[in-house]
């Protein structure tokens, strides 16, 4: 199983932008969204935010994009993909679902939605209870069999920042009570808050992605042979910072993060699973 994951995407029709901001913005998008469809990989997946205010003109540049490039695409919601419209508009659009789960072979891929609907104000992450009771009878349902979860929001006090206000899903939500239903081993991927970081608690590794425009990257993610790895992997392109620089200072509602790329250990791991699905050391 290998995976392709992108952190927040973020892209604006920028309505009121200059030409030469636009223009910067259009060069890197193309750059980043060639290298993302073109990365080999079972799926792609984003991990939230891939609009900056969540109109429909954003979602259709993007997927236009994405889907001319024949992978096999999945988007979680992510609290600005929701500004704009409701959410059964988004998957109107774009013809994904507000959570779901994958059954392979060698693992259980859950894909969750997080996010408040037309709330600007609150970008802080939940889960209804509806939401709750499903998540937990996948977990139950996959057994000993491993499973990556992928939400927008971390979950409270794992990753960094996620003890800050609103930089997490609702520290009132349970959600550690519900993971840990799960057997054996779990991974669970999220973004929001701009800075890579690897946590590992109670049998679960938490694996946060900074956004695009902060570190050019996407995840890789892997499963063989019982192993585990994910690495970041940076784009290789010689303009591409001197683009996106054009531009990430001067769109509202962004604010670039300079602690974004974390520390070693936080932008790869690797995982030995035994075969009957604990973590070795």
């Amino acid at each position: 199983m290998r995976l392709v994951l992108m952190g927040d995407f973020h892209y604006s029709r920028m309505e009121d932008g200059a030409e030469e901001m636009k223009e910067a913005r259009d060069r890197a998008y193309s750059v980043m969204l060639d290298t993302f469809v073109n990365t080999d990989g079972q799926f792609h997946i984003s991990l939230g935010d891939l609009t900056h205010d969540g109109f429909p003109e954003e979602f259709g540049y993007v997927f236009d994009r994405i889907e001319g490039g024949q992978c096999n695409f999945i988007h979680v919601l992510g609290n600005h993909d929701t500004h704009s419209i409701p959410k059964a508009d988004i998957l109107a659009i774009t013809g994904q679902q507000r959570y779901r789960s994958i059954e392979l072979d060698e693992a259980m891929l859950i894909f969750l939605d997080s996010t408040k609907e037309m709330n600007k104000s609150d970008w802080g992450g939940e889960i209804d209870e509806e939401q709750l009771e499903w998540l937990e009878a996948r977990l139950v349902e996959s057994g000993e069999k491993p499973v990556f979860v992928f939400a927008h929001h971390p979950v409270y006090d794992t990753t960094a920042c996620s003890t800050m206000e609103k930089l997490s899903i609702h520290p009132d939500i349970d959600m550690k009570a519900v993971l840990n239903k799960k057997q054996g081993f779990g991974f669970y991927f999220c973004g929001h808050n701009h800075v890579n970081s690897i946590v590992r608690q109670d049998g679960w590794h938490y694996i946060q992605t900074a956004a695009c425009l902060d570190i050019p990257a996407f995840r890789i993610v892997e499963l063989e042979d019982d192993q585990v790895t994910t690495d970041l992997v940076t784009i290789d392109h010689a303009n591409l910072t001197e683009y996106i620089t054009s531009f990430n200072t001067k769109m509202k509602g962004f604010t670039p993060v300079l602690e974004a790329r974390g520390e070693a250990v936080d932008c790869s791991l690797s995982v030995k699973i035994n075969d009957i699905g604990t973590i070795s050391r």
